[in-house]
Parts: C-alpha cells; structure tokens; sequence
C-alpha cells in the first residue's frame, strides 16, 4: 500500500464499548499526538458486502468506511453465538484482505483467544506450559482431576481471571463438569501449578518487552493473582530468560503485542499460563509507569509505512 506520508494515516481503535474504555481513549490520544487521525469504531457497527462484480465494500453504521490504513483491535466485544465470533473475525481478515494493517493480526488474535490452542502452539514450541486438557467427555475430565489432586478449570475462551475455579476434589469438579455439558459447553481443565507468592505479567510490544510486573494475591482465600481480581501489582524487571520466553510466546503465536503470565515454580521452572492479545494495561501502568498505548500506536505506524 502506498501512503503519501505519514500525516496521511487514518489509524482505528477497534472495540465494541459504546464509549472508548481506557485503553482506547489512550490509544486514540496516541495517534492524535502524532498528528494523526484517530477513529474509534465499534465492531458491531461494520459491516461487509460483496456485489456481483466481486467488489467488497465495508460499511460503518450506514455510510461506506472512508479508507483506514491500519486499526488495533481492542476487543472483539461479548460473542453470544458462533455465528456472531465467525462474523467478527471473517470481518477483520476482510480488513486485512483490502490492506488494512490489523493490530493484532486476526490469524494471531484468534490463536490466543482459544486457550488450548494457544498453549498447544507454545508447547510444541519448547516453551513450558502448564498441562491441560479440553474435552466434552465428563469421565476423562475427571479422571484429570482425581491424578493431579488440584485443577483449574477454565473458560476456554475469556480473560482476567473471570469463570475460573479452582478444585481440589474430583467429586465437586464432577458437578461442575455435569452443569458445564448440560448447557453443550466444552471443558478446560489445567493441573494446578504450586507458585511463589506471585506471578509474573510480562508486556512484550514488537518483539521486545516494555514493562513487567509482579502480581500478588491480596484477598484471603484467593488464588488468582489477576489485578481485576483485586491482585496486587508491583514493578519487576524480570531475567533474561523471562524475557526470552514473553518474546518468543509473541512470536509463535503471530502476535506484535500481548500480555504474557508466567509463573516460576520450584520443579517445573518458568511456565506460561496465557497469553493475552489484547491486554488492559492499567495495574502495569499505575505499577511501572510506562503506558503502552505510545509504543503500540509507534509499531503500528511502523508496519503501516512499510
């Protein structure tokens, strides 16, 4: 794609809030500081046509989108069907088709949405991961949790903690695995790995890590450290092969920016829970004071001018 400059760009803030969450407006603020022009789109609003000549045009609301040239997606919004997850991917790789540099990329995004096949990658990849299994069979479920003793069981799609439960008996599990099947929901289930008192949220912005912290559990009774569960965040500058294993997570899953979770244990090493493509950065910031959004906003610009 040809530009005319760099004032040319018409960057995206892509979520599906009604009002930019915080995130947002400090991206938007970003690329209008550069000089910029800044859009603030909500996916549920865009919309896709093709016509009988095989010309695709994209509608925002109403009104054909003015051409952009690149967009960070921030949130793909609440999914309550497949058809609407579908709908929403298939409408940003159409973006990407038509040369819009997407952030981050949709094949990447979609890779760290699914949880198993995101740590399925990593680990094929050498990199440590927790063990886990993703099934609709209620008796190998809890087979799972009668070997390890302790599990968690998770979303298979979601983040910040929300929806997991920590199990230490196979019979409770079994219940929730009954009530998860009764309503066609697959199961995800993780060993629980014995941690120190924290772990580790690690920023990594085009292949390189901005900022990290540590994360500690505050509340009584407790387990998740996530700083939407009230988990405590604290500045660290991690080792080098901490950093090492945030980057390389980034790139095995195609991602220019995320928020790897690791942990260090005492048998296993360093292993990585999740990778989060599209990261709330707000306890990192008020931790390290380092704000993301100018970084991603310079990597995006970046690959646009390309």
């Amino acid at each position: 794609m040809f530009f005319l400059g760099l004032r040319a760009l018409r960057l995206a803030v892509i979520h599906d809030a009604k009002r930019p969450d915080l995130p947002s407006r400090e991206l938007l603020e970003a690329i209008k500081n550069k000089d910029l022009t800044p859009l603030f789109l909500r996916i549920s609003g865009l919309s896709t046509s093709i016509d009988t000549s095989g010309m695709t045009t994209v509608f925002y609301g109403k009104q054909r989108l003015t051409k952009i040239n690149g967009a960070i997606v921030r949130s793909i919004g609440a999914i309550t069907s497949i058809e609407q997850y579908v709908r929403r991917l298939t409408l940003l790789r159409e973006l990407e088709r038509e040369g819009v540099i997407i952030m981050n990329p949709v094949d990447g995004m979609a890779k760290a949405r699914d949880k198993y096949e995101a740590l399925s990658s990593l680990s094929k990849a050498g990199i440590r991961v927790p063990e886990t299994i993703v099934t609709e069979d209620i008796g190998l479920a809890y087979d799972f949790v009668s070997k390890f003793g302790r599990a968690v069981i998770k979303p298979l799609i979601g983040s910040r903690g929300y929806g997991s439960v920590l199990v230490d008996n196979p019979e409770i599990a079994f219940r929730i695995f009954k009530t998860l099947a009764s309503f066609n929901q697959v199961i995800y289930v993780q060993e629980y790995v014995e941690k120190k008192s924290y772990d580790l949220r690690v920023f990594v912005v085009d292949g390189e890590v901005l900022a990290s912290i540590q994360r500690f559990i505050t509340k009584p009774g407790e387990w998740r450290t996530n700083v939407a569960q009230g988990g405590k965040a604290k500045a660290y500058n991690p080792p080098e092969e901490v950093k090492e294993m945030a980057v390389k997570a980034c790139e095995v899953l195609g991602l220019w920016y995320a928020g790897v979770d690791i942990a260090e244990t005492d048998d296993k090493g360093y292993v990585v829970f999740e990778v989060n493509a599209a990261p709330d950065w707000q306890g990192l910031a008020e931790a390290t004071g380092v704000r993301p959004a100018e970084a991603i906003t310079e990597a995006l610009i970046k690959k646009c001018k390309r």
